[in-house]
């Protein structure tokens, strides 16, 4: 599948025209939970690139989205990511000019341990590691359906089915169900213990899964 977000418009309702009649179909708290006046990020880094590849749910919708998206260069780093364009941090929540934004404050809790770990640094991370959500709007989790929603969803699912098998190490953050309905093999990953505390730890990871995505991050 061709990269449909090359196709995302410019403006509001960021709204990819292959998911409008998807996404108009559904109703009440489905459909109200999903925010199309931020910016999509269906995936967070270089997937090619990634020797860690992280499967998420959703990315969240936070108040503070509608001052960082407005960010001229927050929103070329989203827009960049969406084209696959180069940037200097790929993973571009842990770039230092960022700190302030709800995504960057979000992921950096979340990696803490791996950007407080000796052997790696900071921009090699971002270049290193890939988060894959399963749906790629800005939404409320609880209210999202249970099974594929729109036709965009494929493009992400796509990149990881090419991923099971290779080199790359694949960890599920939260979502297993809907992961191995996409294919059975990302029920067999090792997630985190705590879906609903996704922290990549040594305790919430595992020591031995912890060593691993270290040293791929190497």
């Amino acid at each position: 599948m061709l990269n449909p977000w090359l196709d995302l418009p410019f403006d509001v309702p960021y709204l990819l025209p292959i998911d409008r009649e998807s996404l108009s179909r559904l109703t009440g708290h489905s459909r109200q939970s999903i925010n199309l006046e931020s910016i999509p990020e269906p995936f967070i880094g270089n997937p090619e690139t990634a020797t860690v590849l992280l499967l998420n749910l959703n990315p969240g919708d936070s108040p503070d989205d509608s001052q960082s998206h407005a960010n001229p260069a927050f929103r070329e780093a989203l827009l960049c990511n969406l084209r696959h364009a180069q940037q200097d941090y790929p993973f571009y929540a842990l770039n230092p000019e960022f700190r302030w934004t709800a995504c960057a404050k979000w992921w950096t809790t979340r990696l803490r341990q791996l950007l407080k770990h000796p052997a790696l640094e900071r921009q090699k991370i971002a270049r290193l590691l890939c988060v894959i959500e399963w749906f790629p709007y800005h939404s409320k989790v609880a209210s999202l359906p249970r099974t594929m929603v729109c036709p965009s969803q494929q493009y992400c699912f796509d990149i990881v089915r090419k991923a099971i098998g290779s080199k790359k190490v694949i960890i599920g953050m939260r979502a297993r169900k809907r992961w191995a309905d996409v294919d059975a093999r990302l029920g067999e990953v090792p997630y985190l213990k705590n879906p609903r505390s996704p922290y990549i730890t040594p305790r919430n990871a595992a020591e031995s899964l912890f060593s691993q995505i270290v040293e791929a991050l190497k």
